[in-house]
Order: C-alpha cells, then structure tokens, then sequence
C-alpha cells in the first residue's frame, strides 16, 4: 500500500490480468512520453494497435496494476514455450507506469507479480531484460529485484533523436534465493 497525498486513506496495488477494455487506459500509458523513451516502440500508438497487443498470447502475461479504480501501470513477462532451449528463460518486456502514477510504487508491484510468476509458476530459472543507458531510475529498481548487468549493448536503440547503449540485465533463480 501507498499514500497519495490529496487522499486521507492509504491506496491499495492491485494487480491482474489485462482486459480488452483496458485498451485506452493502455494507450494513455504507452503514449506517456517517459514510457517511449525507455522503449523500442514508437510515440502516438493508436487504441487498435494496442488492442491487438493485449489480445490473449500463451507465451506472454500481461498484466495491469490498478490503482483507486484506474489503471496505473502495464507489464508484460514474455516466456519462450516454443524454442525448447531457451523453455527456462522469460523476459521482462514492459514495466510501465501511467504518468500520474510515478513514484507510488507501481512499477515496483508489477515487476515483484512477474517475478513471482516466473519463480513459483513458470519453472522460470533466468529472467532477463533490457534497459537504456540513462535510466538510473529503472536500474536501480531492476538492482534491488536482483538483476544484474550482464552486458552492454553499444547503440542500441534510436531514442529521441540520438543512439542510446542499452544493457542486458538478468536475475538467476538460483542466485535470488
């Protein structure tokens, strides 16, 4: 639980699979300017490209972080069931959070349900992602989930007019506990 300080009660995370009708409240998140910069995607998504990125995948969990009756956050952990060598491994593929929803914590309950899904549920013994070079933000809290820097990816990624490096973390099942 966390406070916003316009409300004299705590607010409670909730978090849940994605439905189609989230599609707008996806959208808002996804056009947020800070969630394109961090992503490989581009700005002004329209709502059917989102739809169609929410629709039901068995090899992706989607999941949404409600916050006092909105959503304030979007996940995605992607598992790979059909390459049976890499059946051990998922990634992270989106943590992000609704622009007025920064710093309550959102990010932190997504990635901490993804990571409990792939500890206790998936048979999931490597978790990886990737991040840009910049965002000590999103490094920090990667950090203190127990992922690591395993390399770098040296202009990566197109970002706002400039190639950004971008790292490749991961978090090993066996070293996390």
């Amino acid at each position: 639980m966390t406070s916003d300080p316009l409300q004299s009660e705590p607010l409670e995370i909730r978090i849940r699979h994605v439905r189609a009708v989230d599609a707008p409240s996806i959208a808002e998140i996804m056009n947020a300017r800070h969630v394109n910069l961090g992503t490989q995607r581009f700005p002004y998504h329209p709502d059917t490209s989102i739809a169609s990125r929410i629709a039901d995948d068995p090899a992706k969990f989607k999941l949404v972080a409600e916050m006092g009756g909105r959503i304030a956050g979007y996940g995605e952990l992607e598992t790979w069931p059909d390459r049976p060598r890499l059946r051990h491994g998922a990634e992270i593929d989106m943590v992000a959070t609704h622009p007025d929803f920064r710093g309550f914590g959102i990010g932190a309950a997504l990635l901490g349900e993804m990571i409990d899904l792939a500890d206790r549920w998936l048979q999931v013994s490597r978790l990886q992602l990737f991040v840009w070079d910049g965002n000590a933000r999103a490094i920090a809290l990667y950090e203190r989930f127990g992922f690591v820097t395993e390399g770098r990816l040296r202009k990566f990624v197109f970002v706002d007019g400039q190639y950004r490096d971008a790292f490749i973390m991961a978090r090993l099942l066996q070293d996390a506990r």
